[in-house]
């Protein structure tokens, strides 16, 4: 049985610069009633700019201890000559859109492996933070290893990075790897790579392991492939493809987007079943 989409109106309360490239987006919901979701799922959204109507999908980071039942927090990076960075990045307060959901499996598993790898790279962290909450009683209680692996730039980009680093070291069984692709460490759990690299030194092992996996395409399908051959199937593998749209024009957006960008586009926004 299908859910109902839940259509309704948000309007942008807060805007905050988190690096050079990416900002948080804050909307709150209009018609006064609580957001249900599950930490990881997305919500598509529908904005209007001087060309007309246009659809995103994002994650939602509903994480920090301000956010309200009706809050929706945003992640998002600037995309050179994107139709959504444009519109945002140039809002101010009041920006008024649509948005509906949720929609997504990248949600905690029902049954908790030994280990739980959340690996992510830039905005692809949006959809973990609001999972911290709901994995700390296990942490405490010591039934679950989680290891956080978050790939980015550099140092400025490690978005969150304080939140983060604080609750790694409030819980010994949560291991934060920060990999930089263009600088040096400068700190422990950090190295110069990419999170491939370091996920694959912490030997997965299919018989004890889970994996959420949200970013850059070619970071998923350099990952997957290798925790297949290792006996991984995919119900211990949960991916999604972040892909930024690029300039489009007047008539469809869809018609210019490659194949891969269409068949993440049909994959995020199926209906799941309730």
């Amino acid at each position: 049985m299908e859910r109902a989409l839940n259509h309704f109106d948000i309007e942008l309360i807060r805007l905050r610069k988190l690096s050079s490239s990416t900002y948080d987006f804050r909307f709150r919901r209009l018609d006064g009633s609580s957001l249900e979701f599950e930490p990881g799922q997305f919500f598509r959204f529908e904005f209007t700019d001087d060309k007309g109507e246009f659809e995103r999908s994002y994650s939602l980071c509903n994480f920090e201890a301000d956010v309200q039942p009706r809050h929706l927090d945003l992640v998002i990076s600037t995309v050179e000559n994107g139709r959504a960075s444009r519109l945002l990045f140039e809002s101010k307060i009041g920006l008024r859109a649509k948005a509906s959901g949720p929609f997504g499996r990248l949600v905690l598993p029902r049954a908790m492996p030994q280990r739980l790898f959340l690996v992510a790279t830039s905005v692809g962290i949006a959809p973990f933070m609001p999972m911290l909450a709901g994995l700390e009683p296990m942490l405490l209680a010591g039934v679950i290893e989680v290891h956080f692996l978050y790939g980015t730039r550099d140092l400025s980009e490690f978005i969150y990075g304080d939140p983060l680093v604080e609750f790694a070291d409030r819980h010994s069984d949560f291991h934060l790897h920060v990999c930089f692709s263009r600088c040096d460490p400068v700190t422990a759990g950090q190295t110069r790579g990419y999170v491939q690299d370091a996920l694959f030194k912490l030997t997965p092992n299919p018989a004890t392991d889970h994996f959420l996996l949200c970013g850059n395409p070619k970071m998923i399908d350099d990952i997957y492939p290798k925790l297949k051959q290792l006996g991984l199937g995919v119900k211990q593998v949960v991916r999604e493809k972040y892909v930024f749209a690029k300039t489009i024009g007047m008539a469809s957006e869809k018609s210019s987007m490659s194949d891969e960008q269409k068949r993440i586009l049909a994959e995020k926004m199926k209906k799941y079943s309730s």
